[in-house]
């Protein structure tokens, strides 16, 4: 039986740690998982707090031309108000100061109705036309407005690639009167880009809104696809479905890099940035942690498995061994229920004739012989009753409990009425405080703990007073009783409270004569096999108390 039972916890030993092992991957796999989604949702979040930065950077540059712009149509309207025949000539010193103020624009120019620009910043070279340019169009034909950005076109005087920010003049009459224009180039914008943390393959573009058909207005790094319109869908369906900024992640047609992405409008312009972090940029990290996590969880299960093998071949000879051990054990409770059966009968022969020497040569013989048959006699008298507590004590350090609800107020009844002579003989008192539990023990081990804690108070009752002993039960720990048997004997200094859990150990033996020494062994004994723990606390000459815990029943079914 117990080879089955061995065998049984063998191979739930195994499985056990086969759903450690399994736990373990699985608790690597959720955190690996909950750190790629913590990484993520940072790129996520930098992606956005960098775009964010880019495009306020970038409204505010647009803005501040735009207020030159605007500043340069009043100086205009000034001129005109001044009657100055020769305007176009009169406001080149004003743009040149104007665009000495604008790091980001490369000229201010002043175009007539004809498209041929008349006045600059530092001069004009003559000859020069914006007529075919888009935003000049664009301002003629639709005098509501006002202000245009064109698509990125190569500059006729600085031959690089620029966009014009333009603003429409008025006449007083009404009619068209030209246009004022900045040409910044593409390169001011990428040389802004590169000062953005954004990792060694990420990216920041500016394109046109959906107007504009989201023509490449600038990117960095550079792609050379200057104009170009070609979007991803998931970008397309993105903007479409939320127009006022987003995040997504998709990979980059430019470079076949994934990225997570997200785009905003700048302001109220036709234009969008878009801030890439390249997954392989902010994953770096985690990887590593990956690794390092992965490499964990691989040595814990070969560690776990060669001690899994270990504990396999070890576990025959433990199954072996606890055999014996079962069989030892019941060889010893059948050895001392023997040893104290057969040991009674000569034991009893001894204490007769002893007895019987006594009576019948007691003050024939000299003192001595007297002093030397009274030994004897007590002798065995000791002896017959040290074996039932020896039987007793082999008995529960052997056989495995057998656990059932227990009412303790039933015990003590029934151990009172046990005791009944010995409490009036010295006028003895017991007292139940509140009500006491049901717990889970034997009905006999529980009678023979209250027995020996109450003869025990009987025993060391202090002289000059009737023994008063109380018991009491309050809740503990997880489920337990905390049960008190307190008296107000003679008690026990603090250097003996665990001798006297000692077997045969006795406090004063010839001053209080008659015990064993295994009553409170008894005790111990019987409450750590229940799963419970005993203790005593005393002051010498005021009294003891012992305290056991044991499970409560109700809270255990």
């Amino acid at each position: 039986m117990v080879a089955l039972r061995l065998g049984v916890s063998r191979w739930r030993a195994v499985a056990l740690l086969a759903f450690v092992n399994l736990l373990v991957l699985a608790l690597a796999w959720v955190a690996l998982d909950a750190s790629y989604r913590q990484y993520q949702d940072r790129a996520e979040v930098s992606s956005r707090n960098t775009n964010r930065l880019v495009s306020q950077s970038i409204a505010g540059d647009i803005d501040y031309i735009d207020l030159a712009l605007r500043s340069v149509l009043d100086e205009v309207e000034r001129l005109r108000g001044t009657g100055i025949a020769n305007t176009p000539h009169e406001l080149e010193p004003f743009l040149t100061r104007l665009q000495s103020r604008l790091p980001m624009a490369d000229s201010v120019r002043f175009a007539d109705p004809s498209g041929n620009i008349v006045a600059g910043s530092g001069g004009v070279p003559p000859g020069i036309s914006v007529l075919d340019r888009d935003y000049f169009l664009q301002l003629r034909d639709k005098p509501g407005t006002g202000f245009a950005i064109s698509q990125p076109i190569l500059g006729r005087v600085s031959s690089k690639w620029v966009l014009i920010f333009a603003r429409r003049m008025d006449l007083p009459g009404g009619g068209f009167g030209g246009v004022v224009f900045a040409p910044v180039t593409i390169d001011w914008f990428e040389r802004k880009f590169n000062d953005l943390e954004v990792g060694p393959k990420g990216t920041v573009v500016m394109r046109g809104d959906a107007s504009r058909e989201f023509d490449l207005l600038a990117r960095f790094p550079h792609a050379g696809y200057v104009g170009q319109t070609k979007v991803s869908d998931t970008f397309r369906s993105r903007i479409t479905a939320n127009p006022k900024g987003g995040t997504y992640q998709a990979v980059a047609g430019a470079d076949g890099i994934n990225r997570t992405f997200s785009y905003q409008p700048i302001a109220n312009y036709p234009l969008i940035t878009l801030v890439g972090l390249a997954t392989e940029d902010y994953l770096g990290e985690w990887r590593h942690e990956a690794v390092k996590i992965l490499a964990l969880a691989a040595a814990f299960l070969v560690v776990t498995s060669l001690g899994a093998v270990g504990l396999l071949r070890t576990w025959r000879a433990l199954e072996w061994r606890t055999e014996e051990l079962a069989r030892s054990n019941a060889d010893l409770e059948q050895f001392a229920y023997v040893a104290s059966h057969d040991l009674q009968t000569p034991l009893r022969n001894i204490t007769g004739y002893a007895q019987l020497l006594a009576r019948r040569y007691k003050g024939r013989l000299d003192n001595d012989a007297d002093e030397f048959i009274d030994f004897i006699v007590g002798g065995t008298k000791h002896l017959s009753t040290m074996i039932p507590d020896l039987l007793n004590y082999a008995r529960v350090s052997t056989s495995p409990p057998v656990l059932l609800p227990v009412d303790l107020e039933e015990v003590v009844a029934a151990v009172q009425a046990k005791l009944a002579p010995s409490i009036e003989a010295v006028a003895g008192q017991i007292t139940i405080s509140g009500r006491l539990p049901k717990v889970l023990a034997e009905r006999h081990q529980m009678e023979s703990l209250f027995q020996n804690l109450i003869e025990n108070a009987l025993t060391y009752h202090h002289p000059d007073r009737p023994p008063r002993i109380e018991i009491a039960a309050e809740p503990g720990e997880r489920s337990t009783w905390r049960i008190a048997v307190r008296d107000d004997g003679i008690g026990i200094e603090a250097d003996y409270f665990e001798k006297i859990f000692v077997i045969f150990q006795r406090l004063e033996p010839i001053k209080f004569p008659g015990g064993t020494g295994i009553g409170l062994a008894l005790c111990r004994r019987i409450v750590q096999r229940l799963g419970g723990t005993i203790w005593v606390t005393s002051q010498p000459g005021q009294g003891t108390t012992f305290f056991f815990t044991l499970r409560d029943a109700s809270q255990a079914a």
